[in-house]
């Protein structure tokens, strides 16, 4: 809009003049206000992790020991079978679990307006709290590993459960449930406010069964049965970046 007057009134001269407004004040805004640079730096940093962090689980995942049997013994003799495949997929699951963490807390950066609102900022609430939690659980496998060293199987298996059993241990790292229901709840705030399609909905549930319910036997299979999940994190990591480059047009 333009400050400059269009016409200048006549006026009595006892009459006291209007004072024109000031060339240099700012416009009323006609639009989304854009972000500053500290907003900016966090919206990219969140978009990167979203498209990073499926990225290195996925990975994580389908460099995962091969796994014979479904039993806690099972499990502990294919992280000690290889040490150094072992522990890369653990450290690609713990980043993996860390970047998703932090890029979860992005997804309400999309939403405009109050349609959604409630559901994306208490899902992905939820959700950065369970992905942090799991990406600190990955410290079990090391542990696992030189427990299948150590002992018999069947007494490594043993003092495993035993660790596992403890309430508060389950409250600090046993939370892994609440990812999928988080993102859920904040996938369903995204819909709502139009930020992505209803696809996004039994994606997240397909592919948390996916990772759970596929065989280890080949560790491609889980990989590839948590995609979708993983899909719908990446979509909205490309979201951030459009919303981006749109408020900075």
């Amino acid at each position: 809009m333009s400050h400059d007057l269009a016409a200048e009134a006549s006026v009595p001269s006892a009459a006291p003049t209007a004072t024109a407004p000031a060339t240099g004040a700012p416009a009323a805004p006609g639009g989304p206000a854009r972000p500053n640079r500290a907003h900016r730096a966090l919206a990219v940093a969140g978009g990167v992790a979203l498209v990073a962090g499926p990225a290195l689980f996925f990975a994580g995942l389908a460099t995962s020991p091969v796994q014979e049997g479904i039993d806690k013994a099972s499990y502990i003799e294919s992280l000690a079978r290889d040490s150094v495949l072992t522990q890369v997929s653990a450290i690609l699951l713990h980043y993996g679990n860390l970047l998703m963490a932090f890029g979860v807390l992005a997804l309400p950066w999309l939403v405009r307006g109050v349609r959604g609102a409630i559901p994306a900022v208490a899902g992905s609430l939820l959700a950065a709290l369970a992905l942090a939690g799991n990406s600190g659980s990955l410290f079990a496998d090391w542990m696992h590993l030189e427990l299948g060293r150590a002992l018999a199987l069947d007494d490594a298996a043993a003092v495993s459960d035993a660790v596992y059993s403890h309430p508060m241990f389950q409250l600090s790292f046993g939370i892994a449930p609440l990812i999928s229901l988080g993102l859920l709840v904040a996938v369903v705030g995204l819909v709502r406010a139009g930020v992505i399609g209803w696809w996004a909905i039994p994606a997240i549930v397909v592919g948390y069964a996916g990772m759970l319910f596929l065989p280890y036997s080949l560790p491609l299979l889980p990989a590839l049965g948590a995609a979708p999940m993983l899909a719908v994190l990446v979509v909205a990591g490309v979201r951030v970046f459009g919303r981006l480059r749109a408020t900075r047009a």
